[in-house]
């Protein structure tokens, strides 16, 4: 298309996220070239024209000449830091990256990383050619010192210019016909490329004072704001005014070869592969209601009694924890008053030793211990500072309450803003008891009299008898939730593997059948086969019996499904992933399994169909066999294939003019302190926002989410840089992402003034701008890039003929 990355710039969400490099193929050594890199007959016609550059066509044939070209570099190239590793150098992998190569950094003895292969795409090799000629373009020339120092510097030195004759033969076999030159001129263009993107790329990532503020303030603004929408929609009935032919056909020039993009509402005429299917469904909640009504109440019985051991036990309270929630600082509390002071020496000193991991809790125990060798009283001292450790619960237990609040209210909330509260309040309670435990050191001579029993346990439960009230080695007694509180819990746990059981059952039964007649139809002479393989069959009565529904969706691409309510089903499956040390969550989609199925028309599918990677899953809510019955390959169109749909978007993008119009003139009329329900025309179509944060959540360190107003759908980046960047009482316009909406709004307060913003941003540079700030402003940058390439794709007319595989 002509700018393949103006579908991935608009959908600046995704670009916002953050995503880790795919690993592909490791690279190995040996053979021919095209081992490496197959061939792939990715058009009908070799000689057929793919793109038109400034007019001039690129042929099939050209586009793979140029990605053998640069697949032999970047094949060489990590055949040359393969080696440099191997002897024990240090390799300099190329940046910006060349295409077709990426460097895996070192993780660990286990990992020590390496070149890693890539697949150069068509796109890819269009994109190289323009840079080619972007560089040309500018006089950027490359001499042969520069092409022998690029080799060189790659290897830090450990491979020569000339030894690279050994690499072009390991890389092409006993077979190979390109000679050292012609590499050498390979090598040339490549070096052209990379250093015209890194003349294009020079100070695209790096944070000015301007953005690192903005990044800084859209982080750390917590706002209220109230919107009030004009729907476009509405002002469609509007567009009266017929458009020209040259209004039209300009339109269809600039998205011709443009996927539709619903996040942007920018139009796009291209037209994607479409399918149409047939199914039957099971619904799940009504197989396991039919199940439910089965279950009699001997089975509930029987299964309580069988599980309530393991799965109706009441909890059973803590008989310590009621009388003082620290338990294990009280303990040793109320052996002191014990009167056993008579014991022996002995005993005493295999007291303190036994106690040391009760009194796990104090820090500065070991303390007094010093002077244990010099005397037996001293020895007795660790047990005499347990005496005062009374003193110092209620100093305790208070950084303890407050550390739970900090909990409970900080870190759950997760938002940005809200960061810097949280984490002053927590080192400066613990320190106290730490300064008070040598201050009680008078009480020590009355530690031998309280610390004489010569065994361990039997102290502790005699102290926790009198607290609790429950006599050592005693167990209280064990008590059940009723039977009648879990009856339905029961009922469900023994109807969910039945309903599911028997939704496989009905489905399997249904797709034996259709296998059937699609097996025989498949194998029939192609002049008997006539119809479809399932004229036979009822299909609608089939999926009753089987208490399944029928039901078929029409052709229509991918998109337009993702919009329908098919775009809707999904499942969730879970499974381990141990770079993560948690779970992770895979969605399913209908539609991605039926436009990205191979299958033959009319062949039967599942979904969500047995998972071999899930760790586990809950039964799909929605359940199906599913057959094509219709498809058609996506197309660049002529404009006569796609003039109604032109005159639709024209008409469409007059409606949001018009009430982009409308918006602005409520919003000239609501300027002053009146509240906005006041002076706008519908009085109760205001949103109310309050505490809306720029990001909507962190989930791990670094990894940063747009946020989504509540009432506002498909909020997108331009309104949340326009809302945020306004000060409080202001009213203004903003759209949301894909202008189907105009809204007016107003911020009407905020947590921290702008003031107060900056403040703490010069408080948290200390001589660099705070991580968060510079890390958002590399993301941006990708954001950035698509922007450049996409300047590079319009700057030469680039326009697809067709559309590639790959």
């Amino acid at each position: 298309m002509r700018n393949p990355f103006h579908f991935f710039r608009k959908n600046q969400k995704a670009l916002l996220a953050v995503f880790g490099v795919l690993l592909m193929i490791v690279f190995t050594i040996g053979g021919v070239v095209t081992s490496f890199f197959p061939q792939r007959a990715a058009f009908e016609a070799e000689d057929k024209t793919v793109v038109k550059i400034d007019g001039a066509p690129l042929t099939s044939p050209e586009i793979d000449r140029l990605r053998q070209d640069s697949s032999l570099v970047s094949l060489i190239t990590g055949l040359a830091i393969a080696r440099t590793q191997e002897v024990g150098g240090f390799p300099n992998p190329p940046s910006p990256p060349i295409s077709g190569l990426r460097y895996q950094s070192a993780s660990g003895p286990n990992s020590p990383g390496g070149p890693m292969r890539e697949e150069i795409s068509t796109r890819q090799v269009i994109t190289d050619h323009l840079f080619s000629l972007e560089g040309e373009r500018l006089g950027i020339a490359i001499g042969d010192d520069i092409v022998r120092d690029f080799m060189t510097s790659v290897t830090g030195g450990s491979i020569t210019p000339d030894q690279y004759n050994e690499l072009l033969a390991e890389a092409q076999g006993n077979e190979g016909r390109i000679t050292y030159d012609q590499m050498f001129e390979m090598f040339r263009r490549v070096i052209q490329v990379q250093k015209t993107k890194r003349l294009l790329l020079e100070g695209i990532s790096t944070a000015t004072p301007a953005s690192a503020w903005v990044n800084f303030r859209n982080l750390n603004r917590t706002i209220d704001v109230q919107l009030y929408p004009v729907n476009s929609s509405d002002y469609l009935s509007k567009v009266k005014q017929n458009p020209s032919d040259a209004d039209l056909r300009k339109l269809f020039n600039k998205f011709n070869d443009q996927i539709r993009n619903p996040q942007t509402g920018d139009p796009g005429f291209l037209q994607l592969d479409k399918a149409a299917i047939g199914y039957v469904k099971a619904d799940y909640d009504k197989f396991l209601q039919a199940e439910l009504a089965k279950i009699s109440d001997e089975q509930v019985a029987e299964y309580y009694e069988e599980n309530k051991d393991s799965s109706f036990r009441k909890p059973v309270a803590d008989p310590v924890a009621p009388m003082n929630q620290p338990a294990p600082e009280e303990k040793p509390t109320e052996e002191k008053p014990t009167e056993e002071a008579p014991a022996d020496d002995k005993p005493a000193e295999e007291k303190p030793a036994a106690e040391e991991p009760k009194m796990e809790a104090p820090a500065t125990e070991e303390k007094p211990a010093e002077p244990a060798p010099m005397t037996d009283k001293p020895a007795e001292e660790a047990p005499a500072e347990e005496k005062p450790a009374a003193d110092e619960k209620p100093a305790e237990e208070k950084p303890a309450d407050e550390e739970s609040s900090f909990l409970s209210t900080g870190r759950e909330a997760m938002l940005v803003a809200f960061q810097e509260e949280t984490t002053e309040e927590k080192p400066a309670p613990e320190e106290t008891p730490a300064e008070e435990k040598p201050a009680d050191d008078k009480p020590a001579a009355e530690a031998p009299m309280t610390e004489a029993p010569a065994t361990d346990a039997k102290p502790m439960e005699e102290a926790a008898a009198p607290m609790g009230e429950t006599p050592a080695g005693e167990q209280p007694p064990v008590e059940y939730r009723p039977l009648e509180e879990v009856k339905e819990q029961i009922k469900t746990s023994i109807a969910r593997p039945l309903a599911q059981a028997s939704v496989k059952a009905a489905l399997q039964n249904v797709a034996d059948i259709l296998k059937r007649e699609y097996d025989d139809y498949f194998y029939l002479d192609e002049e008997d086969k006539t119809g479809t393989p399932f004229d036979k069959l009822d299909l609608k009565k089939l999926a009753q019996q089987n208490g399944l529904e029928y039901g078929e969706m029409p052709k229509m691409d991918y998109i337009a499904a993702m919009e329908s309510p098919y775009g809707m089903i999904s499942h969730a499956e879970f499974s381990f992933n141990p770079q993560q040390g948690g779970l992770q969550r895979n969605d399913l989609r209908l539609i991605d399994a039926i436009f990205g199925s191979k299958a033959e028309l009319y062949s039967p599918q599942e979904f969500p169909g047995t998972s071999s990677t899930s760790m586990f899953s809950m039964p799909a809510d929605q359940q199906f066999v599913y057959w094509k019955t219709d498809e058609a390959e996506g197309y660049v169109p002529t404009f006569d294939d796609v003039k109604d749909q032109v005159v639709a978007a024209w008409k469409e993008q007059q409606a949001a003019k018009l009430a982009k119009a409308e918006a602005e003139k409520i919003a000239a009329g609501a300027k002053g302190d009146a509240p906005l329900n006041e002076v706008v025309p519908a009085k109760d179509g205001v949103i109310v926002a309050d505490n809306i944060t720029y990001y909507q959540e962190i989930r791990q360190p670094g990894q940063y989410l747009l946020a989504e107003i509540p009432g506002v759908e498909k909020t997108g980046i331009e309104a949340l840089d326009t809302i945020f960047a306004a000060p409080v009482g202001e009213t203004f316009v903003v759209p949301n992402a894909d202008k189907s909406v105009w809204y007016v709004a107003r911020v009407t307060g905020e947590r921290k003034t702008e003031a107060e913003i900056r403040d703490q941003l010069k408080a948290e540079m200390n001589g660099e701008y705070p991580f968060s700030v510079v890390y958002l402003e590399g993301m941006k940058s990708q954001i950035r890039w698509s922007e450049v390439q996409e300047e590079l794709f319009e700057r030469f007319n680039v326009e697809w003929q067709m559309i590639p595989e790959n």
